[in-house]
């Protein structure tokens, strides 16, 4: 596939990925993958896209955006003496630089995460920040967030783990008390 056919063919042939098992995935999606960026280079031989410049992969209700991602991919080998090889699934996304993890319960900031497809988890690093809603924040160094599995492993190397639990009770808004009837007047 040549780079003029793959910036037109990059969300088609992510879309024929969505078939694929539930783990091909930046979370619980099996929408197609979508890059957005400034500038991409495909590095056909090597099964690698680079893409630089308010990156932003998103896939259905996740999202990461970054300065620069790189997508590798499994390769098929080249069907003849001049066919260069395809790529047939998304194995890994590296990104680097202002890493931000979106999805509808976590968000996760850090220097560089890496989301593993086939073991459906994402490894973030730096001084990385966890939020779950309204319910609290984790600081750390390095985050391992199994999407799938719901579980997440914060570790803090020489530091210590920072967690700040929201104990403030949700308040339900108060039901407006119905107003008395008045009695009805005989005639």
């Amino acid at each position: 596939m040549t780079w003029s056919r793959l910036v037109l063919a990059v969300p088609a042939a992510l879309i024929a990925l969505a078939g694929a098992p539930a783990f091909a995935q930046i979370g619980k999606s099996d929408a197609p993958v979508e890059i957005t960026s400034q500038q991409g280079e495909y590095l056909q031989n090597e099964g690698r896209g680079v893409y630089t410049g308010n990156v932003v992969a998103s896939q259905g209700d996740s999202r990461i955006t970054t300065d620069k991602l790189t997508v590798i991919c499994s390769k098929t080998p080249a069907a003849g003496a001049n066919a260069a090889p395809s790529c047939d699934e998304l194995e890994v996304l590296v990104a680097e630089g202002n890493v931000y993890y979106m999805a509808p319960d976590v968000r996760i900031r850090g220097s560089k995460a890496e989301y593993d497809f086939p073991s459906d988890t994402i490894t973030i690093t730096g001084d990385v920040i966890l939020s779950r809603g309204e319910d609290g924040v984790v600081r750390g160094t390095r985050v391992v967030y199994s999407i799938g599995e719901g579980r997440t492993i914060i570790t803090a190397g020489e530091k210590r783990v920072i967690t700040v639990f929201n104990t403030a009770k949700k308040q339900t808004p108060a039901t407006p008390a119905v107003p008395a009837q008045p009695a009805p007047t005989q005639n």
